[in-house]
């Protein structure tokens, strides 16, 4: 503002807001999620004002704690977005659309609500995530990346999971599956070890599961027999999903547990 260039001191947000990637990327989301409110809004404007609130509220959120991650950067490592964390980032951009299209939507299969979730969910969960990985290993692996893969494929289930369990096509129970590893990351297990679980190949099997049987439930064409398969398959996934958690997670070093011996 004052002419200067200096860059802001480190650790601070403003730091990785005013570059240029990050903020191209925010504005291009919230400029999408206003678009894809006029319709909300043409039919019920309270109805268009909570979609548009959620969605709004979900991506901003996403976006300031990227801020706050590239200001406190390690270093050696990119301080601003380029177009691979762009074509990422827009899984989470499509989340949030979704998981608000679920809560704010009518639950009609046929309505607009899942029209436009459901193609953002396919989308997110295989063109972007097939194109981005090979694009980034030819640029360079980073921190952030490896982090924003697993984070946003994970979160994009979720909002799925949310959609297929609002339209009613699947149980509430199923919002279990996608919410373990939130649960492990509240818990004392650090988040390396969650990570690492995450990016486990059994892990990654059992997350294409879920979302594939999230996507079929509720999916504009899916006739009545689909529908039942993919409830009560989600169902069956749940303790799956318990059993694999838990046998991957670290157990403490019950050496370190026990008190030292008395000389």
């Amino acid at each position: 503002m004052n002419g200067r260039h200096d860059a802001p001191p480190p650790g601070t947000i403003l730091a990785a807001q005013v570059r240029r990637g990050w903020t191209r990327i925010t504005s291009t989301g919230v400029i999408a999620i206003l678009i894809a409110s006029i319709p909300f809004a043409i039919d019920d404007r309270a109805r268009g004002a909570r979609f548009a609130a959620a969605a709004l509220g979900s991506f901003l959120v996403q976006q300031l704690l990227i801020a706050r991650t590239l200001a406190h950067r390690d270093e050696g490592e990119p301080d601003d977005l380029d177009p691979v964390d762009a074509l990422t980032l827009s899984r989470g951009l499509a989340a949030s659309i979704v998981a608000a299209a679920a809560i704010a939507g009518p639950h009609d299969r046929r309505r607009y609500a899942t029209r436009i979730a459901w193609p953002l969910a396919l989308g997110g969960s295989t063109l972007t995530d097939w194109i981005d990985g090979p694009l980034a290993r030819r640029r360079g692996p980073t921190r952030l990346g490896r982090v924003l893969d697993l984070e946003l494929d994970s979160w994009l289930t979720l909002a799925t999971t949310l959609a297929g369990t609002r339209l009613g096509t699947l149980d509430a129970i199923c919002l279990v599956t996608p919410s373990l590893r939130y649960l492990a990351m509240a818990s004392r297990i650090s988040y390396e070890d969650v990570h690492a679980v995450g990016k486990s190949d059994r892990a990654r099997n059992l997350g294409i599961t879920q979302m594939a049987l999230a996507l079929s439930s509720f999916a504009p064409f899916a006739g009545k027999t689909t529908t039942a398969i993919a409830r009560i398959a989600s169902v069956m996934l749940l303790p799956v999903h318990l059993v694999a958690l838990a046998a991957a997670l670290p157990r403490p070093n019950r050496s370190r547990l026990q008190p030292p011996a008395s000389r």
